[in-house]
């Protein structure tokens, strides 16, 4: 069976002719308007290519063609690599993939219910936790392992993903060139070496714009690198709509798609053909609360809108779901539910991320598992039907004739498996068998499950040889702190 969400049906929202004004929107604000560009590197490769520079602004105007010919410079198929070969994720336009949400700092834990600050034994737990899932098929490290020396957080979360999940890795830590090196060397080593890290990227680096139309230097620096190296990279917009961005939707999708464009073009002048996933997570800004409002609808339109747009340059998309939820329960289930199935019924190639709440800030064990079973009853709703002589099932109507039931047929047996969405969380017996088993809410049941993966999950590991290699980068990145070093370790 094909990994990933097979996708059968799919709706539009925006028309071809919408498509064609965004797109051309988007080359006029990149000429006229233009975007900050703060890496003196990148600023100098717009510039040699003909580029209006400001070096006072640091505002690059850039002209239509390099971007088209970005366009077509870029890859266009390609795979996220896991490193056990069946979860390969092949971004082929025809299958979906969930990822884990990333980059919390705090963590409920799931014995005491205390919330406390995110722990190396947290990244731990849930790498084993989306390792065990169904419907989560590329890991991201969730949270921040902050009990461990300050200066190399980011690569102690990378080391704890790596070996507890077999699924490809997707990091978002890569945000100096220093950065770049290391987690690359670190992607090098997993993969046995650097030319088998190229025939099979195990990681990728998602790297966010800055709204409005602005590039950091450190990020964009080490997307150069990131770029020359093989690593996948994903550039992720995120106008608000209100806030840093038109409140109107398609007004902050242009706004995004300026920021994610100008990001490509200069990785396609640096490394023509390297590997890119345009993303974008465009929530609005709650006016009454000045929080950002993930898993609003108008956060699943301006997903799937950003899903069409990607489509539209024949690039796989990367959008975001997230939640305002405090615990998981009622709120963060339809959040999760609103978010996911839009964008996913509109084609989303990559779905990122479930299981942290407060926006993306808070990790629940329990929420990862509940997200699972939201996505997997999304997956039977987007692969759609077909009538056919085995579907219609003819033969077999005539066979049973009137006033009887099919339970026993052998077209029932072939078929209940692969066309009846199985929950693992949704009790769907009678209220007495329910009441008599404890009367367990969904969360409870989540909870029983993350339990059972915790005891008896198991995880290949990674060969001794590259995990000694992986410790010794991190070993070699730490830096002396102000006063000395750290006790923290």
């Amino acid at each position: 069976m094909a990994y990933g969400i097979k996708r059968g049906i799919r709706f539009q929202i925006l028309s071809d002719e919408d498509l064609d004004r965004i797109h051309w929107s988007t080359l006029h604000i990149l000429e006229k308007i233009g975007v900050q560009v703060d890496s003196p590197a990148c600023r100098k490769l717009l510039k040699d290519n003909g580029c209006n520079v400001d070096e006072k602004t640091r505002v690059a105007k850039i002209p239509s063609y390099l971007v088209e010919e970005a366009l077509i410079k870029k890859k266009g198929a390609f795979t996220l690599a896991g490193r056990n070969p069946k979860y390969d994720a092949k971004l082929d336009m025809n299958h979906s993939y969930m990822t884990a949400n990333g980059n919390g700092a705090v963590a409920v834990d799931f014995e005491t219910g205390e919330r406390r600050g995110s722990m190396k034994k947290d990244v731990v737990n849930s790498s084993r936790i989306i390792d065990a899932l169904e419907n989560v098929h590329i890991h991201w490290p969730m949270v921040s392992s902050t009990d461990q020396h300050p200066s190399v957080v980011h690569l102690h979360d990378l080391d704890a993903s790596l070996n507890n999940t077999e699924k490809h890795v997707m990091y978002e830590t890569g945000v100096t060139l220093s950065d770049a090196k290391d987690l690359t060397e670190m992607g090098y080593i997993a993969a046995g070496g650097e030319k088998e890290y190229r025939q099979r990227p195990l990681t990728s680096c998602l790297q966010c714009t800055y709204a409005p139309l602005q590039h950091d230097a450190g990020v964009m620096d080490a997307s150069l690198y990131f770029a020359k190296a093989g690593v996948p990279l994903v550039f992720f917009g995120m106008p608000q709509p209100g806030a840093t961005g038109p409140a109107t939707l398609v007004g902050s999708l242009a706004v995004g798609n300026a920021e994610v464009l100008s990001a490509l073009t200069m990785i396609q002048l640096d490394t023509p053909g390297a590997s890119v996933i345009y993303g974008m997570g465009n929530a609005p800004l709650d006016m009454r609360t000045t929080v950002r409002a993930g898993g609003s609808p108008e956060h699943a339109i301006s997903s799937a809108m950003a899903t069409e747009l990607a489509h539209y340059y024949g690039m796989p998309a990367c959008v975001g779901v997230s939640a305002t939820a405090k615990v998981p329960g009622d709120q963060s289930v339809l959040e999760y539910y609103t978010g996911c199935v839009g964008p996913l019924m509109a084609g989303a190639d990559l779905m990122c991320g479930v299981g942290l709440l407060e926006d993306s800030s808070c990790l629940h064990y329990e929420e990862i598992v509940m997200d699972n079973e939201i996505i997997g009853a999304i997956a039977r709703l987007i692969r759609g039907e077909r009538a056919d002589e085995d579907t219609l099932a003819l033969d077999v109507i005539e066979k049973v004739g009137v006033g009887k039931n099919f339970l026993a047929q052998r077209h029932t047996v072939d078929h209940f498996r692969s066309e009846h969405f199985k929950p693992t969380l949704i009790d769907r017996r009678s209220y007495d068998a329910w009441s008599q088993t404890g009367s367990k809410t969904l969360r409870d049941a989540a909870r029983d499950r993350v339990k059972k993966i915790l005891a008896e999950h198991k995880v290949a590991p990674i060969p001794a040889d590259r995990q000694k290699g992986l410790t010794a980068v991190i070993e070699k990145a730490k830096k002396p702190m102000w006063g000395g070093e750290s006790k923290v370790q």
